[in-house]
């Protein structure tokens, strides 16, 4: 039997490693679920469109790699939106994947009929509709790369009559389709960081998301440099909060106890907010909610 764009799609998923897609069953993606069928991929079905869009959206922040979900045509579309604000605004890979009618019904007020790349577009990087089968594979290859390299939410819109239409297209460039490398800072970039640390009177650390899995580490620095750690909004997981190193977090969704605690500090090892003292971000954003200073700073 001819291979279909849905089965185009999924045999370019299955090769780049996603192992479920979780969607919510509908007739505009009937082709889409029977496709992995025949690949070694999942179809988890979930009870609402916003909780597809929420598992993916974990899924892609705890593995770092890319995560599908899927929402048939109408309301099956527009309920992954809220969902998908999860994975946009933590920078997470999601390819969300969305049901539509056959081409010939669009524009004539058909039975749920709803403009899918207009309505995702704020919360995309990339949307775009696959209109015919040629199209298709470079369509796809352009999603899930600007996933990746945006670490962020790229859609589809699958006509159902395009899904099920054969092509002998394949996508190419496989090999890009892959997260981002990690980049290391350089020798002359560490140097200098060094040596402002060592210039300064009192240090304080703000931990953020790119700190995870270095706990031990940050501890160690803690230690060396008598400095408190902190943490962003995405940060707060890094490590329990008991451990004596951890203060907690600041910002709009920090807590009240905090200010304490940077007093405290303060008194410890000299006041984190004088002139010659030096805020360290690691791994965090710059940004009012996530290291925004605390009130007690003039």
């Amino acid at each position: 039997m001819a291979q279909t764009v849905a089965d185009t799609l999924v045999g370019v998923l299955e090769r780049i490693g996603v192992k479920q897609i979780f969607a919510l069953i509908g007739d505009s993606l009937n082709p889409l679920a029977d496709s992995p069928r025949s690949s070694s991929i999942d179809w988890i079905g979930v009870r609402h469109e916003e909780g597809a869009a929420l598992v993916a959206s974990g899924q892609a922040k705890l593995t770092g790699r890319l995560a599908v979900c899927a929402g048939a045509a109408g309301p099956g579309s527009t309920h992954l939106v809220a969902g998908l604000y999860e994975a946009a605004r933590d920078h997470a890979p999601v390819l969300v994947l969305s049901g539509n009618m056959p081409r010939k019904m669009q524009g004539v007020d058909y039975v749920q009929t709803t403009n899918p790349d207009l309505l995702f577009r704020d919360v995309s990087l990339y949307t775009e509709s696959i209109n015919s089968p040629e199209q298709a594979p470079a369509v796809i290859h352009h999603a899930i790369a600007a996933a990746y390299a945006g670490r962020g939410v790229a859609r589809l819109t699958l006509p159902l009559d395009v899904i099920l239409a054969g092509t002998n297209g394949d996508v190419a460039s496989m090999d890009t389709l892959r997260p981002r490398p990690e980049i290391a800072a350089s020798a002359e970039d560490v140097a200098r960081i060094a040596s402002r640390i060592d210039a300064a009177g009192s240090v304080l650390i703000m931990c953020g998301a790119g700190c995870h899995g270095a706990a031990t580490e940050l501890r160690a620095l803690s230690d060396r440099l008598k400095a408190p750690l902190i943490h962003s909004v995405k940060g707060q997981d890094i490590m329990p909060y008991d451990d004596p190193h951890w203060m907690g977090g600041v910002g709009m969704i920090g807590y009240g106890l905090l200010i304490g605690a940077h007093r405290n500090a303060a008194r410890r090892i000299g006041s984190v907010c004088h002139d010659r003292s030096r805020k360290s971000r690691l791994g965090a954003r710059r940004g009012k909610i996530a290291s925004r200073r605390p009130s007690h700073c003039s």
